[in-house]
């Protein structure tokens, strides 16, 4: 399908830009649930779409669900409890994998042993990334299957009022904030059947919306490594949707970055700083402006004339293999665990 992802909104002007080019008229179908209590708090967000918008109210519909079924409430927690501990244990099992891996980098003494190493060790996080998407997937499963979310007349009823605001929407966009709980809510009321396009996005929304969601940055236990959290809705694949990069990637970094872009292949890591707009379509190549991290760790821009490396990668020796990560470089586990 196609979508139009944008950079972070702080400033506007881009999201309202593009929303007078792709819907010009009528109602805009809006998801802000990923503020969660402060999805109503949308007096801005209606002002850059023309006052033409409808906010869905996901998260003040899911409010309601849990105070007036208590069934759902406790399958909502045993879900909670269940996602937070394959989290938590997933992610101290990331932290020793990427740990040893990073020491494997520094070594200089057989650099072909080093090389197959790395590689080794990048298969490895795939395969964890892969376990925990799955073990995810069962845990979530479980829910659907215990709750029958589609035979609850509650929820059958938002479904209804849902689709009905969708379709006689001109079109779509979807909002930021936290990106767990807007895919929940996408997921609750069905959304991924109603979405068509025109659909506009940003930051958390874009992670949504993509085929893997990928959590990254600044946390409150001190710096995140990617972690992998849940399958995305599919509305666009072959894209990591990477929001503020400057602020939540070690960008000064090319060993960490083709770490990233290695680990998540064919995934393209795309880079959505400020002002950025992406039009992703079908079974099309990136467009032109679109910035991304290549395997090698160098950011690339596409422009019109090609690809551009605009920040080199990981340098590489005379037989052009890739020299040892440096021995005082940062760790790359300089975090917390929880």
């Amino acid at each position: 399908m196609d979508v139009t992802v944008l950079g972070p909104q702080r400033r506007t002007a881009g999201a309202r830009a593009t929303v007078a080019e792709l819907i010009p008229t009528g109602t805009i179908a809006t998801v802000n649930a990923g503020w969660r209590e402060r999805e109503s708090a949308d007096a801005e967000l209606n002002q850059v779409l023309d006052g033409r918008m409808v906010n869905l109210g996901l998260y003040a519909r899911w409010q309601e669900l849990v105070a007036n079924d208590e069934e759902y409430a406790a399958a909502e927690r045993r879900l909670t409890d269940g996602v937070d501990e394959l989290q938590a244990v997933y992610a101290l099992r990331l932290h020793h994998a990427v740990a040893a891996l990073d020491e494997v980098n520094r070594r200089d003494k057989m650099p072909s042993v080093r090389l197959a190493a790395v590689v080794d060790g990048i298969r490895s996080l795939r395969a964890l990334d892969d376990w925990h998407l799955s073990e995810v997937a069962g845990v979530r499963g479980e829910f659907y299957s215990t709750i029958r979310l589609g035979e609850r007349p509650e929820i059958q009823e938002h479904r209804r009022e849902l689709a009905e605001i969708v379709s006689a929407s001109r079109g779509l966009v979807i909002a930021g904030g936290h990106v767990g709980v807007l895919l929940h809510l996408l997921h609750v009321f069905g959304l991924a059947a109603m979405i068509r396009p025109p659909v506009i996005t940003w930051s958390a929304g874009a992670m949504a919306l993509s085929d893997r969601v990928v959590l990254f940055g600044a946390h409150l236990t001190g710096r995140r490594l990617p972690e992998v959290w849940a399958e995305g809705l599919g509305i666009y694949h072959g894209v990591l949707p990477f929001p503020y990069p400057r602020h939540r990637l070690p960008m000064h970094d090319p060993y960490q970055l083709a770490l990233l872009a290695r680990r998540f292949w064919p995934r393209t890591c795309v880079l959505f700083d400020p002002g950025v707009r992406t039009d992703l379509r079908d079974n099309t190549l990136l467009p032109p402006q679109t910035t991304w991290i290549d395997r090698d760790g160098a950011i690339v821009m596409r422009n019109e004339e090609g690809d551009v490396k605009v920040r080199a990668g990981v340098p590489v020796d005379e037989s052009g293999q890739p020299v040892r990560r440096p021995a005082d470089a940062d760790p790359v586990t300089a975090r917390t665990v929880r």
